[in-house]
This record gives C-alpha cells, structure tokens and sequence, in this order.
C-alpha cells in the first residue's frame, strides 16, 4: 500500500522539479544578478546539472562569457534530461557564437546537439528544431557559407510555420530576412521582414520591432532611399535600447555610418563613431569590432585619407582572418586593392587581392567587384588582353546581378497574377454560393406559400456607388494607371497617422484596421475610386476631389482620430496624377512617386490631435524623373526650381452644422 502511495509522490515531485527550473528560467530573464547571486550560494551538494545549465543562462544574460561557458560544461558533465542536454549543447553553441565569437567551435556545437535531437521524440521536438536550424543559419553565415545558412533559414522558418511556433517563427523570417538583403533578394527580405512584423506587433516584442527596423533601413540604403533609411535606423535605434540588446544596438550604429557617408553627413557619421566605440569599449566584441574598423576606412575614403583606410582596413582584415570568416577576408582584401589603386600603388594593389579566392563560388556582387579591380590594376601596368578578359568578366556579372532583381520583379509580379487569380476564383466561387442559396430561398418560399402567387421581383443587393477595394499595392497601381488614363482628374492621396510604428505598439494592429475600414465606409461614394494600405499607409485614388470631398475625407478622420487613444496626429498627401507623372507613366512611376510623399511629410511634423495636409503642385507635367538613382536630388531640385510647389496647412475642425431643416 506504501508503494502504491509513493508512486503519485515521486511523479509529483518531478513535475515539481521541472516546474521550478522553467520557473527559474524566467526569474533569470527578469533578474539574473539575482538569479545567478542565488544559484552561486548552492552548497555543492545541492548543486545539480540543472543549476549548473541555469547559471550558465544568468552568466550568458550578464555578458560573464567565462562564468557561461564554465558552467554549462558543468551542467553537461552531469544528468540531464534528453530536451534538456539538446538545450545545454545548443546553449553552449551561442556561447561559443556570441560571446567568443568562435563560429567554428559553434558549428562543432550546433552538431551535436542537432544529433541528439535526432534521438529525441517529445512534443516540444519542433520548437527544439527551428531554434536550432535558426541558429545553425546565424553560425554558417558568421563563417561566410550563404549556401548553408540560406538552407537551414528555409527549414526553421518551415517548422515553425507548420507547427505554429509564433516566437520561434518571429526570430527564424528575422534571421531569413537578413540572408536575403545580404544576397540583395530585396523581394524575400520584404516577405519575410513584414511577417516578421506583424508576429513582433502581435507579442509586443520592442526586440524584434527594432530589429526589423534595422534590417529595413538596411534594405533602403541599398536601395537607396535614404529618407525611408533614415527613419527606420532612428527607430531601431530607439527599440534596441537595453543592456541584453548591445550587440545589435552596434550594428545600428554600423548602419547609420554607412548610411551618413552615402548621403554626405559625415560629421554625423563620425558622431556616431564614437557611440560605437563607446558601446565596443564594453563589449569587446572581434567581429563587430572589424566591421567598425572598416566602415571608419569608408569615412576616411569619403575625407580623402586613403593612408588612414588602409591602415583600419589592415586591422579589419587581420580580425576578420583571426575569426575564419572567409567571406569578409576577401572583401576586406579587395577594399585594400583599391585603396592602394587609388595611391597609385600598383604591386601592393595586386598583392592585396586574394590569392586562395576561388571565384567562381563567391557572391555575384563580389565577383563583380573582384574583376573590375583587377581589370584596372592591369590596365595600368598596360597589359590589355588580360585587362579586357576582366573586364568583360566584371560586365557578366554586372549583368548577373540585373538579371536577378529582374527575376525577383517578375517573380513578384507572378505571384500578383496568381494571387488576382485566386481572388477572381474566390469571388467567382461566392458568386456561385449566393445564386444557390437564393434559388433555394425562392424554392422554399413557394412551397410555404403555395396557395399564392411567387412574387419574382428581385431586389438587387444595395451596392456602393463608388466600389472601395483593399488590394495588394502592384494591383492598386495597374488600376490606377486605368483610371487615370479614362479621367485625367484623378488625384492620388496617402494618408497615414505620424509615427505610425509607435502608435501601432501601443494601439495594436486591430485597433488601426478597423479604423481605416471605418474611413473607407464614410468616403464611398462615385469620387472614391480604389484604396489599398501598404507600407502602413492608406493610399486613395479618387476623381475630382473637390472641397467638398476633402471636408468629407477631413470629417471621417477626426471622426476616428476620437475614438483612438491619445487621438494621434494624421497626415494627408494629396497630388494631381497627370500633372505629376505625365500621361503616359509606368506603374514603376508610381513607386517614385512615393518617395515625394515621404519627402513631403518630412518637412513638417504635426502636433497631437491634428490633421496636416500636404498637397503637391506643378507648373509642367511630370517635373521629376521618378525612376532615377538619385531621385531624392531630382525632388530637391525641382521644388528649387519652382517645377514643384509643396504646399503644407492645418485642417481645422468643423464647426457643427447649426442650420435648421
């Protein structure tokens, strides 16, 4: 009878162990000086394998890389249970990645914890998965291995989808979305960056949100877009601003050097130099460290000290090669090779060029760059034939690299056309649903009232006389062109509530939605033609906006701006189609044509509670050229010029209408 009693004791008591490591855990999350001061004072003999893997989490937390490491070699020295040894290992991976930065004993790591997951069939075996595949991709691509890293990308990304892992799903698109802006796949950097977000807006993770953030303003600087760019370092900046989150408040830093030398500013960008140094100081950080070291070269390049580039980039390299990371060795050696060109230093020039690079297998952008600079180096020692035979290389893969982003257009303009597909055989399916359920509704009418006569006169659904429709925006500017080219009076407008990231936080994506649906109800009409929200805008195509139209779009924002919380600013962009694009425009047009929008709303900012409207004017068509690299200058230019008139007022509100009928 004893035993019999025992049995549910010892189960209880287990349950109860496990309970208080997870419990632990969270303690350490919340304080982990606390944590780590408790778990210390253990005598020895209380101390367990358990105690030793949560120490070596506290240690980890406190950036104490000796402690972490020590004491997750201790936990895995004794009895772990099978998830909890998969942990330890994969645990003492990111030690090993993060704090030492020793990507190969990581990988070493990574190993064997993936086989003992192999082992392992407990039903939190997927959330064990993509957290490791995710980590896997982090560990190949410090090592300079994208083909790897891309893989196990895709496979954590998968699990976590299929199982419906939000957490883990969140950080494996973050991850996944920073391998493609590194392969320039701007298309799968935005499809993962923006379920990324809207899985980090969800939990209300200000982590993620800033790292989202940074990795945006990533892709516009390479897209040049400075002002997008711009606005998303700010706000990584200002997400990222924890003791546990320094590594990636360096690379915002790291970020906005690059991005303030390719727009000129470059005493912000040694301003923010400095912050980086600051941060680094404390750190110590290899990696991070070499990357600084080689965006201070870039600055010194921009102030015309090629001797002071070359010396950061020496020491750049001479890091990078210390961590085995290949990829930025080369780089970082090809970055020397023009500096020495530039000093007209032509044997030091081509001893700085790789010589172990295997070519072929490196990035196309890297090759581009290899070639060009080798091209050059012959071309001034006058050997012409190999000189060429570079050159022409150099072209190739300049022409690779245009051909992948127009396969990334076409790809995206492929899955436009299937999803407009499975719309027209939604609405088509639906269509069919209504037809069914009214003939079956007539059919049962006549046989309740058979003794009398069916009346067959239907009445037609009431529909708007205007339609509204919320589509995906490559869609919305193929209707726009439509319209514009039937109604030369068609406007654009964008609205959008300022600092709209923060508002979104506090507010929640719902809150929003239900918002913009609210405005779309109270502005159907025949004047509203088409709507669609990208890039957390709302985007009207309307004909013949008159004042009347502008009060009823005025009324339906402050209608909803007093429902919302705080009752946040809102910014309106109104511009004519015609006179701003010409008649015969690309939708590409239109893309450029959103870089004047942000532009506009950069000159003034709104105070609480206000509406601020911005409207665009010309005095020829079409005063800027909107697919053009520099088009921010273009934009500056024509406003200097007087070819663009920007126009900028408050909207009062209404006063109540005291009229009797």
């Amino acid at each position: 009878m004893r035993l019999i009693c025992l049995i549910p004791a010892l189960f209880w008591l287990g349950h109860a162990t496990a309970l208080d490591f997870q419990a632990e855990r969270k303690n350490i999350e919340t304080d982990a000086k606390a944590a780590v001061n408790k778990l210390s004072a253990l005598p020895d003999a209380q101390q367990t394998a358990e105690s030793w893997l949560l120490l070596s989490y506290g240690y980890m937390k406190l950036l104490n890389k000796e402690g972490a490491i020590s004491a997750v070699n201790n936990a895995l020295a004794g009895t772990l249970t099978a998830a909890q040894k998969v942990e330890a290992l994969h645990h003492k991976a990111l030690v090993y990645g993060i704090m030492f930065r020793d990507s190969k004993a990581a990988l070493e790591q990574l190993k064997l914890a993936e086989a003992a997951l192999d082992l392992y069939h407990g039903d939190d075996k997927p959330e064990l998965q993509t957290s490791l595949y995710e980590s896997f991709a982090q560990g190949y691509n410090q090592r300079g291995d994208m083909t790897q890293a891309l893989k196990y990308a895709e496979l954590s990304v998968a699990i976590a989808t299929e199982f419906k892992l939000e957490n883990a799903e969140l950080k494996s698109r973050i991850t996944a979305g920073r391998l493609a802006l590194q392969q320039n796949n701007f298309t799968l950097a935005q499809q993962q960056l923006s379920r990324a977000l809207a899985l980090a807006q969800r939990s209300g993770d200000k982590a993620s949100i800033g790292s989202i953030h940074l990795r945006l303003g990533m892709a516009y600087d390479k897209l040049e877009l400075y002002a997008l760019a711009g606005d998303h370092l700010q706000q990584a900046e200002q997400f990222l601003q924890m003791p546990e989150r320094r590594n990636q408040l360096t690379t915002v830093f790291l970020t906005q050097i690059e991005h303030y030398r390719q727009t000129g500013e470059l005493n912000k960008a040694a301003a923010t130099v400095e912050k980086a140094q600051q941060l680094l100081a404390e750190l110590k950080d290899p990696y991070l460290t070499a990357q600084l070291l080689s965006a201070e070269a870039q600055l010194s390049l921009a102030r015309q000290q090629p001797a002071q580039a070359e010396q950061q980039l020496l020491k750049a390299a001479q890091l990078f090669q210390q961590l085995g990371n290949r990829s930025m060795q080369h780089e970082t050696s090809i970055a020397l090779a023009e500096v020495a060109l530039m000093q007209q230093q032509l044997a030091k020039a081509r001893a700085y060029l790789p010589q172990d690079l295997k070519i072929e297998q490196q990035p196309v952008f890297l090759q581009r760059k290899y070639w060009d600079i080798l091209s050059r180096i012959q071309a001034s020692n006058g050997e012409w034939q190999p000189a060429y035979q570079a050159a022409v290389a150099a072209s190739k893969a300049q022409f690779e690299i245009q051909a992948n982003q127009q396969r990334q257009h076409l790809g995206q303009l492929s899955t436009d056309l299937q999803q407009q597909q499975q719309m027209h055989s939604q609405q088509q399916s639906q269509w069919q649903a209504g037809t069914w359920a009214l003939l079956a509704t007539l059919l049962a009418s006549w046989l309740g009232f058979g003794g009398f006569i069916l009346r067959r006169k239907r009445q037609a659904p009431a529909a708007p006389i205007g339609q509204v429709w919320l589509k995906n925006w490559a869609e919305f500017a193929r209707q726009l062109r439509k319209e514009q080219q039937k109604d030369l009076s068609v406007c654009l407008f964008a609205v959008q509530i300022q600092q709209i990231s923060e508002y979104k936080l506090k507010a929640g994506e719902q809150t929003l939605r239900k918002a913009i649906r609210r405005v779309l109800e109270q502005l159907r009409g025949p004047q509203l033609l088409d709507s669609t929200v990208h890039t957390d805008v709302l985007w009207l195509a309307v004909r013949q906006p008159d004042e009347r139209w502008l009060q009823q779009l005025q009324q339906a924002l402050q209608g909803i701006q007093q429902q919302l919380p705080d009752q946040p600013a809102i910014r309106i962009w109104q511009g004519k189609l015609d006179a701003l694009l010409g008649n015969d425009w690309q939708e590409a047009d239109l893309n450029g044509l959103r870089e004047l929008v942000w532009y506009s709303w950069q000159q003034q900012t709104a105070v609480p509670a206000q509406l601020l409207h911005f409207q665009l004017t010309t005095t020829q068509p079409a005063p800027c050229s909107w697919q053009a690299d520099n088009l921010r200058q273009d934009i500056n230019n024509a406003l200097t010029l007087g070819l663009l008139q920007l126009q900028c007022r408050p909207l009062m509100a209404q006063a109540p209408d005291l009229s009797t009928q």
